[in-house]
């Protein structure tokens, strides 16, 4: 708003404002329109920049999978350690692409894995699977349910068991 270059008012002064008040509301809702505008299209252009480093696997109970060790990411020594740890046995697969998974022998991991650590295992030749990793597939939702929350709410220092999870 340009002032006028003399003494105004009181009057004309809130008028002054009023006016400098409703553009105001203008210049925001431009200003709000641009950023979504900036947001979208750098949205876009990291998704083409990335667009061969992001992979979506499409992993399902009983899968198997590898693990991304990010233990040893800082450590001097870390070319003489395993850069994957597993095959692992999806159980279940949570939203936001979280997994909850178990070793062959059966153990559950104590906590959830994130889906960016996460990459399929081809194995060349079939792995059956103990009576423990089945008995973790079959099981009902609610026992599933349980074991999820018992992850979510207690400190753990070591594999969970199912029959923990399954008594009433």
């Amino acid at each position: 708003m340009k002032y006028l270059e003399r003494m105004i008012s009181s009057a004309e002064l809130i008028g002054l404002r009023a006016l400098a008040l409703a553009k105001h509301a203008e210049h925001v809702e431009e200003m709000r329109q641009k950023v979504l505008r900036e947001k979208i299209r750098r949205m876009l252009q990291l998704e083409s920049d990335l667009q061969h480093k992001i992979k979506e696997f499409n992993l399902k109970p009983e899968s198997l999978v590898l693990v991304k060790n990010s233990a040893i990411e800082l450590s001097a020594d870390k070319k003489m350690k395993p850069h994957y740890l597993g095959p692992m046995v999806v159980i279940r697969c949570l939203r936001g692409g979280a997994f909850i998974l178990a070793e062959l022998d059966g153990a559950v991991w104590q906590n959830r894995v994130a889906a960016f650590r996460v990459v399929p295992y081809l194995a060349r030749k079939e792995i059956s699977y103990n009576k423990e990793v089945k008995q973790l597939l079959d099981a009902p939702e609610e026992s599933i349910c349980r074991l999820e929350e018992k992850m979510n709410t207690s400190d753990l220092d070591g594999p969970l068991n199912m029959e923990e999870n399954t008594e009433t």
